[in-house]
C-alpha cells in the first residue's frame, strides 16, 4: 500500500488500492451469476449482473479505508484510498423487495469461504442496519475507477458503503438477506469489533461493530 506521503493523486490508481482477502480471492464468472435478495421481504428478487447494469448507474467517489487487523483492533494499521465506484443503488432493490415490518438489518454474503484463525467459514457474511442499506449512496458496484471491477476487488459485484470501513463492503456479493437481528457469523461476532473502555454508563465496557469510519 501507499505510504501517507505517496497519497498525492486525487484518485488512487487501482493497482494501489487496498486488497484484503481473509479467505482468498474468488475468480468468479459472469455467466450464471445472480444476486438474490431474500429473508424478511414480501417479494424476493433474483437478478443477473446484466439486469443490474441495465438499471440507472450511480457513480460515487468515496474514501475507502481498511479497519486494520481484526485480531489487533487497537493497533493503528489502517490503510486508505480515494476511489470512484459505479453501480446500481441498493435502496431501489430493497424497496422493490418490500422489507417486512420488524426488519432491522441486512446480511450480505460473499462467495469466499474457508478458514480464518482456525474458524471454518462457509461464506463471508457482514451486516448493516437497514436504514444505512436504504441510504441513497449504498451501492451494488460493478465498476472501480471507471473500469470493470477486478477480481481482487470483488468481481462480479461488490457492496459499497461509503463512510463505513472496507470490511463492510462485501466482495463477490451473491446474496442479501433482510433480518430482524444482526448476523451471527464470526466476522460480526468475533472479528471486527472494537472494544469499549469501561465508563460510568458502561462499567463493564463492551464492544461495538466496526461500521462507520
Amino acid at each position: 500500500p501507499l505510504t501517507v506521503a505517496e497519497l498525492t493523486a486525487e484518485i488512487t490508481p487501482v493497482k494501489e488500492v487496498i486488497v484484503l482477502a481473509h479467505l482468498g480471492i474468488v475468480r468468479a464468472a459472469e455467466s450464471g451469476y445472480t444476486l438474490e435478495v431474500d429473508g424478511m421481504v414480501r417479494r424476493p428478487l433474483k437478478l443477473t449482473l446484466e439486469a443490474l447494469k441495465r438499471r440507472a448507474k450511480l457513480v460515487i467517489r468515496s474514501v475507502h479505508e481498511c479497519a486494520g487487523n481484526p485480531l489487533k483492533p487497537l493497533v493503528p494499521t489502517r490503510r486508505v484510498a480515494n476511489v470512484v465506484w459505479g453501480g446500481a443503488a441498493l435502496a431501489e432493490l430493497l424497496k422493490e423487495a418490500e422489507p417486512l415490518c420488524g426488519a432491522r438489518f441486512i446480511w450480505s454474503y460473499g462467495l469466499d469461504f474457508g478458514e480464518f484463525e482456525d474458524v471454518r467459514v462457509d461464506a463471508f457474511v457482514k451486516d448493516l442496519p437497514l436504514e444505512r442499506a436504504l441510504a441513497a449512496d449504498t451501492l451494488l458496484a460493478y465498476e472501480l475507477n471507471g473500469a470493470p471491477l477486478p477480481a481482487e476487488h470483488g468481481f462480479p459485484l461488490r457492496l459499497v458503503v461509503p463512510g463505513f470501513y472496507g470490511t463492510n463492503s462485501v466482495k463477490w456479493l451473491y446474496r442479501i438477506s433482510v433480518s430482524e437481528r444482526r448476523a451471527d457469523g464470526p466476522f460480526t461476532t468475533r472479528f471486527y469489533n472494537d472494544p469499549i473502555a469501561p465508563s460510568a454508563s458502561e462499567p463493564a465496557g463492551g464492544f461495538k461493530p466496526v461500521w462507520d469510519i
